[in-house]
């Protein structure tokens, strides 16, 4: 998956409904294809998927979301094809290492596809709180989300479009809020006069 600034990248996702579709990658997606981590690698009969030990995905009947880690041999994972929103169990499990760390964000909610399995960046609470959350501050401003993330977040967190935030404290947080706040005051300033 790649992206740039101003450029709409679509990614497969499996409703919660058990549909194919596609959403927008949002900004917020991550990705650090030279990092080194250790995977898990879940094969079915017909897909394998690797992800990192905490990634999430829907496993059996009832899509509860589990970290790779936690989904054991015989255990159902949801696949993509052959059939949309097929269920079908983890025959060998494998730990690799490789290179390459993702996690696409849907803009507007569902579950990625990843080597064609359904998977999960976050927990089904979060999932829905950013279906609409993610549009609203993408619009409204993006940079100030990614502080907010930075605030939060322990480690350097790296974006699909290269950029790389590192953590910042809760006061260089809000001295930024109030640089971005009068920044857009300012064009609202300039914009009203015209």
């Amino acid at each position: 998956m790649s992206y740039e600034r101003g450029v709409t990248c679509l990614t497969r996702l499996l409703t919660n409904t058990g549909t194919l579709g596609f959403d927008a990658a949002s900004s917020f997606s991550l990705a650090d294809p030279s990092a080194k981590a250790a995977f898990l690698s879940l094969a079915t009969a017909t897909v394998t998927v690797t992800l990192t030990p905490t990634h999430k995905l829907p496993a059996g009947p009832a899509k509860e979301l589990k970290q790779a880690s936690e989904v054991a041999v015989g255990e159902m994972i949801w696949i993509a094809s052959p059939a949309a929103g097929a269920l079908a169990p983890v025959l060998k499990i494998t730990k690799v290492v490789a290179d390459g760390l993702h996690s696409p964000l849907t803009k507007h909610g569902g579950w990625p596809v990843v080597d064609g399995v359904a998977t999960s960046y976050n927990s089904a609470a979060v999932v829905a709180r950013n279906k609409y959350l993610v549009p609203l501050v993408e619009a409204v401003c993006p940079s100030l989300g990614r502080l907010v993330v930075a605030a939060v977040n322990p480690k350097p967190m790296h974006y699909i479009d290269g950029e790389v935030v590192e953590p910042i404290s809760s006061l260089e947080v809000a001295a930024a809020v109030a640089v971005t706040a009068a920044a857009t005051l300012g064009v609202r300033k300039i914009t009203a006069r015209k």
